[in-house]
């Protein structure tokens, strides 16, 4: 009776948590409703990402307390299955964001998409651009990580905690610093 009880007041919230993002974003616009899913528990933002266009696989822990930039929904965000995204990340959704199986996104990473220098006069050399970032699965990011726009995080790829990656990690390598460089290769036969 308890279980039934509490799953009845989850589904409540969650369906309230919606209402509630979807009277924000018609009454205030997206960036307003936007803002309110860093208050949201865990289980009303899966919903609510996967309602407004968010591919979320399988078996998937998505921590409440996330950050989305330069988006009028979530299609830019692709989560395959069994992958695990910490408090506090940032994600800028000015171009797909590729998450494949099995990932995990420790707290306060950051992934960025885009580059944009503003009205500076370096715009002439640094236009506006775009670019997707994909993190190919078994791959893992550390602690207050950054990924930069571009990169492929490639198989098994392992981000040692506070790096800035500003380029392609090969599979199963291990990188970190700033800006992340390659420690050693991991032996995939103890992986497997």
């Amino acid at each position: 009776m308890k279980t039934l009880l509490r799953e009845f007041l989850s589904r409540l919230l969650i369906n309230y948590n919606l209402f509630f993002f979807n009277f924000k974003k018609h009454l205030f616009g997206f960036e307003i409703a936007n803002t309110y899913l860093s208050r949201l528990n865990k289980n009303s933002l899966l919903y609510i990402l996967k309602k407004n266009g968010a591919k979320i696989g399988l078996n998937c822990d998505i921590e409440s307390h996330l950050f989305f930039h330069n988006c009028n929904n979530y299609l830019n965000l692709i989560i395959g299955n069994n992958c695990h995204v910490g408090k506090n990340c940032f994600f800028d959704l000015s171009e797909k964001i590729i998450i494949e199986d099995n990932v995990t996104i420790s707290m306060c990473s950051t992934i960025i998409t885009h580059l944009d220098v503003g009205k500076s006069n370096l715009k002439k050399c640094y236009p506006i651009t775009k670019e997707k970032v994909c993190i190919k699965r078994n791959s893992y990011i550390g602690v207050n990580s950054t990924v930069l726009m571009g990169v492929t995080l490639n198989e098994g790829s392992f981000i040692a905690a506070g790096s800035v990656v500003t380029g392609d990690v090969l599979t199963y390598t291990l990188v970190g610093g700033i800006p992340a460089k390659e420690i050693k290769k991991l032996n995939i036969n103890i992986l497997e």
